[in-house]
């Protein structure tokens, strides 16, 4: 009977321990808005909306997790034949590689901002990275979150050397999980 008592509090503790950390959120809407320098000035453009799934609570970062996928295909600068350009295999290759995907393996608080640390993967490159962001509890019970950084696409085989268009990109990345 013990025995019994220990295992349906075990499992009451661990039920509770995960409702305290966090659930498995989908990511319900957001955008991706990205800035490069060229030889014009600058080229700004978005990819559609965020999709995937997203553990986190502000209360133990620790235990938080993200699982997102951009779909390439959704590359617009408002300009129709550099953007069919850059949905080549010259750039993004979206027929072979229609996802660019992060997935975190470590989150953490520091100076008062949040760090995903994980693999981002855009063509058949994956990288180690780390990304910085911000979260924001809404009156509903959604979390808004934000992240600005930089990436070199010449990293990702996102083009060549040119002297025409700059190396690295500017990611303006918010998303509303629920």
């Amino acid at each position: 009977m013990r025995n019994r008592f220990q295992v349906i509090g075990f499992f009451l503790a661990f039920l509770g321990s995960n409702i305290a950390f966090g659930q498995t959120s989908k990511i319900v809407s957001g955008s991706i808005d990205f800035k490069v320098k060229y030889i014009l000035g600058t080229c700004e453009g978005t990819f559609a909306a965020p999709k995937g799934e997203a553990i986190f609570n502000e209360k133990s970062p620790e235990n938080a997790s993200f699982d997102i996928k951009i779909a390439a295909s959704t590359f617009e600068t408002g300009n129709d034949s550099r953007d069919k350009d850059m949905k080549s295999d010259k750039y993004f290759a979206v027929e072979k590689y229609p996802n660019i995907h992060f997935k975190s393996s470590k989150v953490e608080k520091k100076n008062g901002q949040y760090e995903a640390t994980g693999k981002l993967t855009i063509r058949d490159v994956t990288k180690s990275v780390t990304l910085p962001f911000e979260a924001k509890k809404n009156a509903d019970g959604t979390y808004a979150l934000a992240s600005k950084f930089e990436i070199n696409r010449l990293d990702y085989k996102v083009g060549t050397k040119d002297w025409k268009l700059k190396d690295v990109v500017t990611v303006d990345l918010k998303a509303i999980i629920k």
